[in-house]
């Protein structure tokens, strides 16, 4: 069973549960999405760079508020999610969107013309976590915004703890590591974009109920989530007892909802020095609708 991030093999959980992840971007993460946009303030022609871009949620939303004369850039390490993406923003129409393959461990240097450049339930698949956002600070233009979203505390609270503990009556020992445990915390994100020198972001944490209609809606959960790890450890006949017993508890104790947490840092870049306000915005203007990144 996973220990640390190196064994948690990121790249085949999620390849494997690209279609199952994109069904959950809109059912169960989207309202994340829709959130972060909402505090962003995106305009007409802004040009967005969105790292771990996945099936697209917070890609095609941003798209949307940026409009045909904007600019959305998409950044996933899974051809399988740029897919996903790519055929979401062909079905609505939205031709400013394009995305590419990009591993956030290994970014060149950013040319700092981005207006917005986002990272949703990603930036804890970093092997040095201070140094990606450090990259990422490098692509944002002054004046522009970065905004981090991870998983807070008790997710998916009640039910993932009957969950874990199911896994492990099946596999004694079995255990629960979790990339997303490393930014829970939004002391430790704080601490990351301190030391990343992303400075003045403000953080916040929050929590929502989501709901979960039937028992059996649990199990789509796990399958779009980094759940399926652990799912795909324990074997098909396990799973089906773990999924029956996790079914069975819910029905019992009455749950119609599950608690999904997030924590977000918002950071502005400074002006450089010598620009005014008024010089700064016409230099974002020129920037937008224009130079794609590559």
């Amino acid at each position: 069973m996973s220990k640390d991030l190196k064994s948690y093999e990121t790249l085949s959980t999620y390849s494997s549960a690209s279609s199952d992840y994109a069904v959950a971007s809109e059912e169960f993460w989207g309202f994340i999405s829709d959130d972060t946009v909402s505090q962003l303030d995106l305009r007409p022609g802004d040009r967005v760079l969105d790292f771990c871009c996945g099936p697209g949620p917070m890609t095609i939303r941003a798209a949307e508020r940026v409009g045909p004369t904007g600019a959305v850039e998409g950044v996933d390490i899974l051809e399988e999610m740029l897919d996903i993406t790519r055929r979401r923003a062909h079905e609505r129409g939205l031709g400013q969107v394009t995305v590419r393959r990009g591993d956030v461990d290994n970014l060149p240097d950013g040319d700092g013309s981005y207006d917005v450049v986002n990272c949703s339930l990603g930036i804890y698949f970093a092997q040095d976590m201070a140094r990606t956002l450090a990259a990422f600070w490098s692509y944002v233009r002054p004046g522009g915004k970065l905004a981090i979203t991870t998983i807070g505390r008790r997710l998916f609270e009640p039910v993932l703890p009957v969950f874990f503990e199911a896994c492990q009556a099946e596999q004694p020992g079995m255990g629960t590591y979790l990339p997303w445990i490393r930014t829970e915390d939004p002391e430790v994100v704080r601490a990351l974009l301190d030391e990343a020198g992303v400075t003045d972001a403000v953080v916040t944490s929050s929590e929502t109920a989501m709901p979960l209609r039937t028992p059996g809606a649990w199990w789509p959960v796990v399958h779009g989530s980094g759940l399926r790890r652990l799912e795909v450890e324990l074997g098909a006949t396990a799973e089906a007892r773990v999924r029956q017993r996790c079914e069975e508890w819910i029905a019992e104790h009455h749950v119609t909802e599950i608690n999904v947490g997030a924590v977000r840092a918002i950071a502005t870049k400074k002006a450089v020095r010598g620009t005014s306000p008024a010089q700064e915005g016409l230099s974002a203007g020129s920037n937008r609708g224009e130079n794609r990144a590559q």
